[in-house]
């Protein structure tokens, strides 16, 4: 999802009122959740903390744990690592996600790598900027994704 500044705006005060809006039919960009991120209040953080745990669809749960990670408020940590941990369709496109944002790889390669990290294109190159992504002070959800990911490429690290 891309979209201007104006519309952005229209699309945060819609979160803040309880309407998910577009979050809960298109995947927003990295740009898209700093954006939100900055401008919701209380009240859109609330909508996005049940989003992530009861929304309808894969996307608007995977959207609300992006925004909300990039909130970075230390409350909300949990939530995120439980939600990752648990809800399957979550963590694939959240990881996907990593990768596509990591490697700049087609969305096809970036699922593929999400389900078998051995057979990514570059595996030392993606440790690296993985590595770099779990040292973040901020976005338990890069944290995350980031750990997992690397986990899953040790067996091919060493050759």
């Amino acid at each position: 999802m891309k979209a201007d500044r104006p519309t952005l705006t229209e699309l945060a005060h819609s979160i803040d009122n309880g309407d998910p809006g577009v979050l809960a039919t298109a995947p927003s960009s990295r740009a898209v959740d700093f954006f939100l991120a900055s401008k919701l209040g209380e009240s859109g953080a609330n909508h996005l903390r049940e989003w992530v745990r009861t929304g309808k669809t894969s996307t608007l749960r995977a959207n609300a744990l992006a925004v909300l990670s990039k909130m970075s408020m230390r409350e909300d940590i949990e939530l995120i690592v439980e939600c990752l941990e648990t809800d399957e369709k979550v963590r694939f496109l959240s990881l996907a996600s990593e990768v596509s944002k990591l490697m700049q790889h087609d969305w096809e390669t970036s699922k593929a790598v999400a389900k078998d990290p051995t057979i990514a294109p570059n595996p030392r190159k993606l440790a690296k900027a993985l590595t770099k992504e779990t040292l973040l002070d901020s976005d338990a959800e890069s944290r995350w994704c980031g750990a997992y990911l690397l986990r899953g490429l040790v067996p091919v690290l060493g050759r």
